[in-house]
């Protein structure tokens, strides 16, 4: 029969091994920039879609090498990157009427956990900042594959992600009223992500 205090160190040593385990099986993988990308759309003149891009970020994916899912994600990327395709409505995003680029130059992400919710399927939580504002957010996304490509590139994995805020959240305020009724620029944001990550 256990004592206590055996009974303690068994529960322990479990733990220890079992996280042990977990950090042995994790890789780092960095995001491939020229395969990926980090958009978002918004609503324009209350009827079409504005979508735009970050080009410049950095990003790590953490995954189980074992089950090639997916254990959280660490990402910075530079606001001065933005571009919609269009040189002036991109010069009003960076302005202090939106993103401010000056005093905040970085959107970060940082994930808390990740729930696999199906084949293939996961949910992942996290703290995003922009414009020095923390919100957690939602991300719904799918485990799009897993290549060893040799010499033709090493090991990739690839994900896809999707998130919806209300910019209003990050002192993303400006606006402006239209004379048929309505506004300019839509309140909700659908940030897209399509990853493709190397194993570092």
């Amino acid at each position: 029969m256990f004592s206590l205090k055996k009974y303690s160190l068994l529960i322990i040593t479990i733990l220890l091994l079992t996280f042990n385990n977990a950090i042995a099986h994790a890789s780092t993988y960095i995001t491939d920039t020229s395969h990926s990308s980090i958009g978002f759309n918004i609503k324009y003149l209350m009827i079409t879609d504005v979508f735009g891009q970050f080009k410049t970020y950095d990003a790590k994916v953490e995954i189980d090498e074992t089950t090639k899912e997916l254990i959280g994600v660490e990402a910075k990327i530079k606001v001065a990157s933005l571009t919609t395709e269009n040189s002036k409505r991109d010069g009003h995003l960076k302005s202090p009427d939106f993103f401010d680029i000056a005093k905040f130059p970085s959107i970060t992400f940082l994930s808390k956990e990740v729930k696999k919710i199906g084949m293939n399927k996961y949910e992942m939580i996290g703290d995003l900042t922009i414009k020095g504002i923390t919100k957690t957010i939602t991300l719904k996304g799918e485990y799009t594959g897993f290549i060893d490509a040799g010499k033709m590139g090493g090991k990739r994995i690839g994900y896809t992600a999707e998130a919806i805020i209300n910019r209003k959240d990050f002192d993303l305020n400006w606006n402006r009223k239209l004379d048929q009724g309505g506004v300019l620029v839509g309140d909700e944001v659908v940030i897209e992500l399509k990853i493709q990550a190397v194993a570092s």
